[in-house]
């Protein structure tokens, strides 16, 4: 009833963005109330059923801790700018891009270390040494004073992340037996899908509501919350595995396969610049210029993970059932190039919406793909090394893309400007995704000259 009058008292800009609020907010609470459902469902049980409980309230440590970080999605660059101080050498559109790229260089180094301490010390002690930096990291960048000083609490952060992120799949793998544990796997992909698609939106309404040091705050509570969490989960039940160290030499040799660094540089690195270089920065620097406040922001950078989670197991199944894995890649790397550069005909916030959604296509229909077709290249190097290894180095040089994607990004927006920046990352997918379907699907694969013409 007393909308109307609101509604009169307000300016029409206003109204909008509160029903734009509600609607995001009622969809992050029935998210957030269908995890609570599903940590009271897990209750400790006896014979088969303990493994699905101990693994379900592994998912909702891992979902607050992924919520933790998710949080400042749609603002950190923004964030960054308000801390910059003129540095030699470096410009203001670098360095707003620099917190995101040095999180991410940070956790490819800190993950092989987080593998060995998972095995070590168990996947427990594991996920609570996960939780501790990443909360003295928000406190930090909450509390920051100057760019190093966020630089600094980041790095933190980006160990809590990558040692969580492994202590969780470690979790999974101890807990679940061979028969479930592509189940359990499902359970962990979902609590870092779910907390993505929550944290942008509620991160960006917190943010306008409250600042931005408010909002690492909350962050910060979150992961004690996960740390607190953690506490509850069982000890490992399965001996503790000693694997082989990571070794340069693994590397080298994949990198000698050729369709396995077909696959890479045109496929894996690409999707992973794409992300963090053009939603992760780019989305949120050009909404920011054309008029978005952090809660529009993270609204739209929404429609990426509504478009993952809708699409995403359709692919994955259709995919595995044609067994034309590298189609669907190759299909990705062309929908996400191409989508992005429709900000040459739709100018301002439709282009860049556009391009969010034409990227959540893509990465919904490349991201499981490109996993499935690791073991399809690289047969002789997973007998060799073993398939573990070689998911190792793969998932360590594809973080290169999330590295370069922010810095290149900012170079690119601080010499060209943003909208050739957007063009560029556009382009650059267009050409990776074309290329990639040129090897994978014009260049047989099956006998060895075929390779050596690749």
């Amino acid at each position: 009833m007393t909308l109307p009058g609101l509604a009169g008292l307000l300016p029409a800009e206003a109204v909008r963005g509160f029903f734009y609020d509600a609607a995001v907010l009622l969809v992050v609470c029935l998210l957030l109330v269908f995890e609570g459902l599903l940590l009271l469902a897990t209750r400790p049980g006896r014979g088969e059923q303990e493994p699905a409980s101990a693994v379900g309230r592994m998912r909702a440590a891992l979902f607050l801790f992924m919520l933790a970080e998710e949080l400042s999605r749609s603002f950190l660059p923004l964030y960054a700018r308000e801390l910059y101080t003129p540095v030699p050498g470096l410009s203001e559109t670098v360095m707003m891009g620099l917190p995101i790229g040095l999180f991410m260089a940070l956790v490819a180094v800190f993950t092989p270390f987080a593998g060995h301490w998972a095995d070590r010390f168990g996947s427990r002690r594991t996920l609570l040494l996960g939780t501790l930096p990443a909360v003295a990291g928000f406190i930090g960048t909450a509390m920051a004073g100057s760019m190093a000083e966020l630089l600094l609490w980041r790095g933190a952060c980006a160990l809590g992340y990558a040692v969580m992120f492994i202590g969780a799949q470690g979790f999974v793998a101890r807990h679940t037996p061979a028969d479930r544990r592509a189940r359990g796997m499902a359970q962990f992909v979902a609590a870092v899908i779910v907390a993505g698609l929550c944290g942008a939106p509620l991160g960006g309404i917190l943010a306008d509501q409250f600042g931005y040091r408010a909002t690492f705050a909350v962050s910060a509570l979150l992961a004690l919350a996960a740390a607190a969490a953690v506490t509850l989960l069982p000890a490992d039940r399965t001996e503790r595995v000693q694997r082989r160290p990571f070794r340069m030499g693994d590397a080298a040799a994949l990198l000698a396969n050729p369709r396995f660094l077909a696959l890479l540089l045109f496929s894996s690195v690409p999707t992973k610049l794409m992300l963090t270089g053009y939603l992760f920065y780019l989305v949120p620097v050009s909404l920011h210029a054309a008029g978005a406040t952090p809660a529009g922001i993270g609204r739209l950078m929404m429609t990426y993970g509504l478009i993952i989670v809708l699409l995403g197991p359709w692919v994955s199944k259709v995919a595995d059932r044609t067994g034309r894995h590298a189609l669907f890649a190759g299909l990705g790397g062309l929908i996400g190039g191409a989508g992005t550069l429709a900000i040459l005909q739709e100018q301002g916030v439709a282009g860049i919406l556009i391009g969010i959604a034409a990227l959540g296509v893509a990465h919904a229909l490349n991201n499981a793909t490109q996993l499935a077709l690791v073991p399809e290249v690289c047969r002789a190097d997973c007998a060799r090394m073993g398939d573990s290894s070689v998911f190792a180095v793969y998932r360590l040089l594809e973080r290169g893309g999330s590295v370069i994607g922010p810095l290149l990004a900012a170079a690119l927006a601080d010499r060209f400007g943003m909208q050739a920046a957007l063009v560029a990352l556009g382009a650059l997918g267009m050409l990776c995704g074309t290329a990639f379907c040129v090897v994978f699907l014009v260049v047989p694969s099956a006998s060895p000259a075929a390779g050596e013409a690749v």
